[in-house]
């Protein structure tokens, strides 16, 4: 798989710099470290020998090496010097092999020193590779694993070989972009409408929390003193009342919109006009990503008492950010009824 790749989206995607860091070699390094010590004492065995690795460093070797040409053959003005590439080559393994030795002397006690012995060993990687910025690589140790044989040769002389194996990875710190993906949000409960009993008015024909055109406040309520009646002002002109809902909004989920309706019969009681409920779905870029809709007849809504209407949206897409609850009051030619709004409710569907 290539380390550096193109890759374009076809949606706008937010994208952040982050440090990581990227291997971009590695090799098997096995370094023996023989030794003879002369114990503290005379010793009728060696119980056990503890070894390990104190202080285990990597230094990178790096060589510079010419840009082979791949394009048109250019000239070079004199004194400029040429294009060159850091590779790094070899990496130096160094570190302290620590080992606690446990003997058993001629009086059948069981007794310990310690010995530490400093190694270095220059390891040719398996593959040189080119680095961005050679102060940004540093070397990496997996598997660390030792193996120690020993043999008593004397009654004090022991001679021990001590076999360390790890694998060294050269790693760089690089800058790259990487695309984010914004957090789960949890479908939150409630109504996410504000004020969906339309009870606060700025005057007669203006609620604080809802936009509203061709609208009147009425007390014939469902519920609380307060409705909205759409139609009241011209029940021939279209009206609408509608409010932009931010808090709330998640991608993957339904949503279900609740209220209460009612017709309201003026003069010659001609009852020609369509209700329209919306919830229409925006990503942050303002672009419709999702609706869910009801329409009612005017014969469909009664003259006599509130009825409940209630609808569930479509999943919405998951670049979603708002949404617009909107009642549409479109009447026909000759309608003279109007229709009354109240007890809103809009609530994310739980999975």
């Amino acid at each position: 798989m290539p380390v550096e790749f193109f890759f374009t989206e076809t949606q706008p995607v937010r994208c952040i710099e982050i440090k990581v860091p990227v291997v971009v070699a590695e090799s098997d390094v096995e370094v023996v470290v023989d030794s003879v010590i002369t114990l503290p004492e005379l010793a009728m065995k060696v119980d056990k020998i503890i070894a390990s690795v104190r202080d285990l460093r990597g230094t990178p070797v790096f060589v510079e090496e010419e840009e082979q040409p791949t394009g048109p053959i250019t000239v070079v003005e004199l004194g400029e010097m040429e294009p060159r590439r850091v590779v790094v080559k070899k990496v130096v393994v160094s570190g302290t092999l620590h080992k606690q030795i446990f003997y058993v002397n001629k009086n059948n006690e069981v007794k310990h020193t310690s010995e530490d012995l400093t190694f270095s060993k220059l390891v040719e990687l398996k593959e040189p590779k080119r680095v961005h910025k050679r102060r940004e690589v540093f070397i990496e140790f997996k598997n660390i694993d030792i193996d120690v044989n020993f043999e008593l040769q004397r009654a004090s002389r022991l001679h021990q070989t001590a076999v360390l194996s790890v694998i060294a990875k050269a790693v760089e710190d690089r800058q790259i972009f990487v695309q984010t993906c914004p957090r789960p949000r949890e479908c939150p409960a409630g109504n996410l409408v504000r004020d969906g009993g339309i009870e606060a008015w700025a005057d007669a024909t203006h609620p604080v929390f809802w936009g509203a055109s061709n609208v009147a406040q009425t007390t014939m309520t469902h519920s609380g003193s307060f409705a909205a009646e759409i139609g009241r002002l011209n029940p021939a002109l279209p009206g609408s009342l509608f409010q932009m809902v931010t808090r709330g909004i998640v991608g993957g989920r339904q949503y279900r919109l609740t209220f209460w309706t009612m017709e309201d019969v003026f003069g010659a009681n001609v009852s020609a006009f369509t209700l329209n409920a919306e919830v229409v779905f925006y990503d942050h870029n303002g672009v419709q990503v999702g609706i869910g809709t009801q329409s009612l007849a005017s014969t469909a809504i009664p003259d006599t008492a509130y009825s409940q209407v209630q609808f569930t949206t479509p999943v919405t897409d998951a670049n979603v950010a708002s949404a617009l609850v909107r009642f549409s009051f479109t009447p026909a030619a000759g309608n003279t009824n109007t229709v009354k709004i109240d007890s809103v409710m809009l609530e994310c569907v739980p999975l």
